[in-house]
């Protein structure tokens, strides 16, 4: 019998106990798949093409605090800047308070403009900029509430005291962020009672090399103001937003490191079970010759195999969350599954040492264990 033929009967003698390993391991390197991964999309955000060319330029006391919109012409001025827009996060819900989404008072002839990968028809941009009550949701949201061109509908302030009745006038399409909706910033500040403000300023500079350049110069013109800013390209934002989580890199690691923790511990329990009830061919093997170092290799060589079987079985659950519409679960929050290269190693290399390390501890004991002593053991 060769030795891969005698590593398989083995792994498979107790169906059931080997099954239920292989699936506690699959599913425990699932998770650390799906951690890995969700933990790489929050800290290296998918960038759009256009995106190196995007400032977005906010309060330098806090992203909470309100600009005048007074800024707008002035950033408008400055050297470099190509487009610019309002953009005031309004919180708005629809309906109930679980019908939440990404809603942005903005200027609807300026936003297409600057976020080119939004595509939106000439006649529905030309309605969108004609309607003061016109709004331009994104196709998967206008997809979640069955919302067509025409329809027309209120979003309830939380943040604002003040319900906004606007009127679908277009829908946009997108590779991504399709749930979200932009409305008109005019009707916005008027139903607020003109109060001049805006949260923010999304910016697009005429080419790379102006955005040091630009953001220096916008954040200089404020300098000393009442209303300081702080002008940051669209990734830094982003990565900035979501540092406001906390330390998430290290909530996430530690949760993958208890999830491997307590799956070795398991798989060492199960090999050692697994050796104890073979002492009889540990003792036959010594007895016809086998050296202890081919009852180790043989011993770690099962541990590893059930390992990697677990892994492929977690990467294929993990693969299988590709076909889930994250986007529209998580309303925009994690976009798509997309593991990278790392994170295939990292799931490979913990399933080798989970098998490894579970399978070196009762295969050294039964390796170093004499012919007597293990016939001693079975009885």
């Amino acid at each position: 019998m060769s030795f891969s033929r005698f590593i398989w009967k083995n792994a498979f003698r107790n169906k059931r106990r080997t099954g239920l390993t292989i699936l506690s391991i699959g599913f425990s390197l699932f998770l650390l798949m799906a951690l890995l991964t969700f933990l790489d999309t929050l800290l290296n955000p998918v960038i759009e093409d256009d995106s190196a060319l995007r400032l977005l330029v906010t309060r330098s006391t806090s992203i909470a605090d309100i600009l005048p919109i007074a800024h707008l012409g002035k950033i408008r001025r400055v050297k470099g800047v190509e487009h610019v827009a309002p953009l005031q996060w309004f919180n708005g819900i629809y309906k109930d308070p679980d019908y939440q989404f990404a809603n942005f008072a903005t200027d609807p002839a300026e936003i297409f403009k600057i976020y080119t990968e939004q595509h939106l028809s000439t006649e529905a941009k030309a309605a969108f900029v004609a309607n003061r009550r016109g709004a331009v949701p994104g196709a998967k949201l206008a997809q979640r509430f069955g919302w067509k061109v025409g329809d027309k509908i209120t979003l309830m302030g939380t943040v604002f005291p003040v319900d906004l009745d606007l009127e679908i006038v277009g829908i946009f399409t997108a590779d991504l962020n399709e749930n979200m909706m932009y409305f008109n910033w005019d009707y916005f500040d008027e139903a607020l009672g003109n109060p001049g403000v805006s949260g923010a300023y999304t910016v697009k500079v005429t080419d790379a090399a102006s955005v040091p350049i630009v953001s220096g110069a916008i954040d200089g013109i404020f300098r000393n103001s009442p209303a300081e800013t702080k002008t940051t390209t669209e990734k830094a934002f982003v990565l900035g937003f979501i540092s406001m989580l906390g330390n998430i890199k290290l909530i996430i690691a530690s949760i993958a490191g208890v999830v491997v923790f307590t799956m070795l511990l398991v798989a060492v329990s199960t090999m050692t079970m697994t050796v104890r009830e073979r002492m009889r061919e540990v003792a036959v093997l010594k007895a016809i010759g086998y050296p202890g170092r081919l009852v180790l290799w043989l011993v770690m060589a099962e541990a590893l195999f059930i390992a990697l079987l677990g892994a492929a079985i977690g990467i294929g659950l993990g693969e299988s969350l590709r076909l889930v519409d994250l986007d529209g679960i998580t309303q925009g929050f994690i976009q798509k599954f997309d593991p990278g290269l790392s994170t295939y190693a990292a799931v490979v290399g913990a399933g080798m040492v989970i098998g490894l390390v579970s399978g070196f501890i009762p295969a050294r004991q039964a390796a170093r264990m004499s012919i007597t002593g293990a016939m001693r053991r079975m009885e």
